[in-house]
């Protein structure tokens, strides 16, 4: 018996392939959907102009009171706020080295202590906004975590204060190894999704 050249098989697909197909379109869906909110802080405003009222600095990431505190000693902000620093807080443990200032520059410190998340630093940093009148603040946080805070930020502080950002970028050891940083921004991206949600019910 003779083979039929050409033939082609008719009938559904294998099972193997569909599953694959449907894994590759999950896995394509959850990339793209935790992308899509780094790209949007990527065109966010950085700080220019007169300096800001306020550096706020969410603690908790690498480099981030280090780069809020350079920032304000270059003048790009008239107080430095530190949020969720914890309870035993103090500017020597936090910036070890670094206190070594006039009397007048230690009052424009100001180091939160009771806020445990990036909602409560936006709340913590609602209440000083609002008490001292600002109207400029520059957010410093960590590359990853910029889309999640800005988010909170412009949604819980009043629509008149502007707000800029200067992102930290991690050196690539100890702590921000470099295989940490593609987990860092897929979970942040989803999370952004999630405060996007929680936040429309504020």
């Amino acid at each position: 018996m003779k083979r039929r050249q050409g033939h082609i098989p008719l009938g559904p697909p294998r099972k193997g392939k569909r599953h694959t197909g449907a894994i590759l379109l999950v896995l394509s869906f959850l990339a793209l959907g935790a992308a899509v909110p780094h790209l949007k802080a990527a065109k966010l405003p950085l700080p220019e102009g007169d300096p800001a009222d306020a550096i706020l600095v969410p603690a908790g990431g690498e480099k981030r009171i280090a780069e809020g505190f350079r920032a304000w000693k270059e003048g790009k902000g008239r107080h430095l706020f530190i949020l969720g620093a914890g309870r035993e807080a103090t500017l020597e443990r936090i910036l070890p080295g670094k206190p070594d200032l006039a009397a007048s520059d230690l009052e424009r410190i100001h180091i939160e202590a009771w806020s445990e998340n990036t909602l409560e630093n936006a709340v913590s940093a609602r209440a000083a906004v609002t008490e001292h009148r600002f109207g400029k603040v520059i957010l410093v946080t960590s590359g990853y975590h910029v889309a999640r805070a800005y988010l909170a930020l412009r949604t819980i502080l009043p629509e008149e204060v502007a707000i800029s950002v200067i992102p930290v970028w991690p050196d690539g050891k100890g702590k921000s190894a470099w295989w940490r940083i593609p987990v860092l921004y897929f979970t942040e991206g989803w999370k952004y999704w999630g405060y996007r949600i929680l936040l429309r019910w504020k």
